[in-house]
């Protein structure tokens, strides 16, 4: 069911509506989208009315960072729909965001060894071997060539299968493909060098489009403290979406109420003394962090582990007041929190 309205102009509207009220962050999630109005129901009732969705298709990577206020800008982008469109034929029920099917490809599986520019070289390679060897630039019968060739396709099959992507031939040795562009009639080098051409070009379109993210975090393994592992999510979140300063910013702070969560989480005042006789307070991390590495480690060295603790508390304290701050900053201040975590976590496994 097609909808005799320009979708392109009530978006454009959508974005005037929305700059009037400077939600500026929400007009660049629009510019991003691809966007389609579906059909949903029809009432016969009064000559008809057609019912329809407004959907904004967003790439995965986008919409994750979105996730925790979809529905709110979901309901801000229907109210302003509905300050100007009022057609009662064909009724536009809502906008709804959602993620966009594609292909993920998953570059972490092979970093840091290869990455965007490594695989697309190797299929270049591997294109240009198939083509000299079907337009008589190197000889098939060369053992020496095709030996190398079947080194390198089974290398390049592997880091596909990692990346989650599958091959585009079955061309396992150079004798595979001589026979294959013979059964196909492929007679003349300018047919095969187009063959080649054209079984790539899927492959090398979505490697050129994908989104090789370069944020290298640290694995977290949730600890069974709710309050603790939400934390440790929501910081991943605000990480993985930051673009500025007041971004990296609210990683510290978000790594500093994640290190408070977590001393909440272990601390007893009565079991645990400060080593400094101070009475501790329910926000101060670092003292409760450090009593409780030294309950935790009375009959060992533990110099190390509090000094770890505390630079962990350090840095993500630095960091929300850093009006310098960047994105290393705050991929360290991640990962230097994630490792208290995992630390503290430890010790509890061993002491309580």
């Amino acid at each position: 069911m097609n909808c005799p309205v320009d979708v392109s102009k009530i978006v454009s509207m959508i974005i005037q509506d929305l700059r009037q009220f400077n939600y500026g962050a929400l007009i660049d999630i629009v510019k991003k989208a691809e966007y389609s109005l579906d059909f949903v129901d029809h009432d016969n009732w009064d000559g008809g009315i057609d019912y329809f969705k407004l959907r904004f298709h967003l790439k995965y990577a986008d919409f994750a960072k979105i996730l925790s206020a979809q529905k709110n800008y979901e309901e801000i982008l229907t109210k302003s729909l509905n300050s100007f469109y009022k057609d009662e034929r064909f009724v536009i029920t809502g906008i709804e965001l959602v993620a966009k099917i594609d292909q993920y490809v998953d570059w972490a599986a092979v970093a840091p060894q290869h990455n965007k520019e490594s695989v697309l070289r190797l299929i270049e390679e591997e294109k240009g071997t198939l083509i000299k060897a079907g337009t008589g630039i190197i000889q098939i019968r060369d053992k020496k060539e095709n030996d190398s060739y079947k080194q390198r396709h089974q290398q390049l099959l592997s880091l596909l299968k990692q990346l989650g992507l599958e091959p585009v031939h079955r061309y396992n040795d150079l004798w595979d493909w001589y026979n294959d562009y013979k059964q196909r009639g492929l007679d003349t080098y300018q047919s095969r060098r187009a063959f080649i051409r054209d079984i790539y070009a899927p492959l090398i379109d979505t490697l050129e489009n994908s989104e090789e993210n370069t944020t290298t975090l640290l694995y977290y393994e949730p600890t069974g403290w709710d309050l603790v592992d939400d934390g440790a999510n929501r910081m991943k979140e605000v990480l993985i979406s930051a673009e500025k300063t007041l971004d990296y910013q609210s990683v510290g702070m978000y790594g500093r109420e994640l290190l408070i969560t977590l001393a909440q989480a272990v601390f007893d005042k009565a079991k645990h003394p400060s080593t400094d006789g101070t009475d501790i307070g329910a926000a101060d991390s670092k003292r409760m962090l450090d009593a409780y590495i030294h309950y935790c480690m009375h009959k060992k060295s533990k110099e190390r582990e509090v000094k770890f603790a505390k630079a962990a508390v350090d840095f993500s304290n630095e960091l929300t007041h850093n009006r310098t701050a960047t994105a290393m900053d705050a991929e360290l201040c991640y990962n230097a929190v994630l490792s208290t975590v995992h630390i503290i976590r430890t010790l509890h496994k061993y002491n309580d």
